[in-house]
C-alpha cells in the first residue's frame, strides 16, 4: 500500500512525527507496526530503504502517524527531506503488542524513549472508545525535553479516570518537575500500583531498558505470561 506524506512536526527534542494519508483505508490494531519503504530516496546506505515503525495514532484516524528519534542516518536524512505528497510504501500491519481483552486486569506500560509510540496508539484508542481497562503508563526519559507526547498523555489522563500517567526523568532534575525521578524500579511501581502481581505488563523501549525491566519483573515474581515486550533498537 502507498502512503503519502501530509505533515511533519517536532514532538520532542530530536524527535519528529510524520503524518501520512493512505491511498485506501488502513485497518490496524492499536500497538501494531509496519515496514515503511522510501521510494527513490536521496540518501542510501547498506541497511537499505526500509525501516519498521509502530503506528503512533489510534486507528480511528484517517491518517497514519509514526514518530522517531532523528539522527544522521541515510534513512532518516531522506525521511526528513521528503517533500509533502511524496509516497512511501507500507507493508503491514503486523505484531501482537496489543491490549489484552480482560478489562478486569490492569495494563501497566513500562516505556523508555521512543518506545512510547505503540503505547500512544493504545492509550489514544482506549480513551476514545472509553475502554474500562485500568491503564498505567510509566514513561522514562533522560530529560523533560526528550519526553515525546507529554502533553497528549497529560490531557488523556485528565479526562480518563482509568488512566494514570507516570513520567520520570533519569538525568535532569528540573525544579518545576512534579512527577517521578530516576529509573523505573520496584519502589516506583509500588508507589502507584496496589498489587504488583495483578497487571499485564507491556515493556517497550531500547533493548537494554527492555532487558532491565524484564529482569525487574522476574525479580518481583511476575509470570512471564503476564509480560509483553518489544525492543526499539536505534537506526
Amino acid at each position: 500500500m502507498n502512503l503519502f506524506l501530509s505533515d511533519r512536526h517536532q514532538v520532542a527534542e530530536d524527535t519528529m512525527a510524520f503524518w501520512f494519508e493512505p491511498e485506501k483505508p488502513l485497518h490496524f490494531k492499536p500497538g501494531q507496526f509496519g515496514d515503511f519503504s522510501l521510494v527513490d530516496p536521496p540518501y542510501t546506505d547498506a541497511e537499505g530503504n526500509t525501516r519498521t515503525f509502530s503506528f503512533a495514532n489510534a486507528p480511528e484516524s484517517n491518517r497514519v502517524m509514526i514518530a522517531t528519534r532523528m539522527r544522521e542516518s541515510a534513512f532518516k536524512l531522506s525521511l526528513a527531506a521528503l517533500p509533502t505528497g511524496s509516497p512511501v510504501q507500507l507493508k503491514g500491519p503486523m505484531g501482537d503488542f496489543v491490549l489484552h481483552k480482560n478489562p478486569e486486569r490492569p495494563a501497566v506500560f513500562l516505556v523508555g524513549g521512543i518506545g512510547i509510540t505503540p503505547v500512544r496508539s493504545i492509550v489514544e484508542h482506549a480513551s476514545k472508545q472509553l475502554k474500562t481497562h485500568r491503564l498505567f503508563v510509566f514513561y522514562a526519559n533522560a530529560t523533560r525535553a526528550r519526553t515525546a507526547f507529554f502533553d497528549d498523555f497529560r490531557a488523556w489522563s485528565a479526562n480518563n479516570a482509568n488512566l494514570s500517567f507516570v513520567p520520570t526523568l533519569t538525568v535532569e532534575s528540573p525544579k518545576e518537575w512534579e512527577f517521578e525521578m530516576g529509573k523505573l524500579d520496584r519502589q516506583m511501581l509500588s508507589r502507584h500500583l496496589s498489587d504488583l502481581n495483578a497487571p499485564v505488563y507491556y515493556v517497550v523501549g531500547p533493548p537494554a531498558m527492555v532487558a532491565a525491566m524484564k529482569e525487574l519483573l522476574d525479580d518481583i515474581g511476575i509470570d512471564e505470561l503476564q509480560v509483553k515486550s518489544e525492543d526499539f533498537a536505534g537506526y
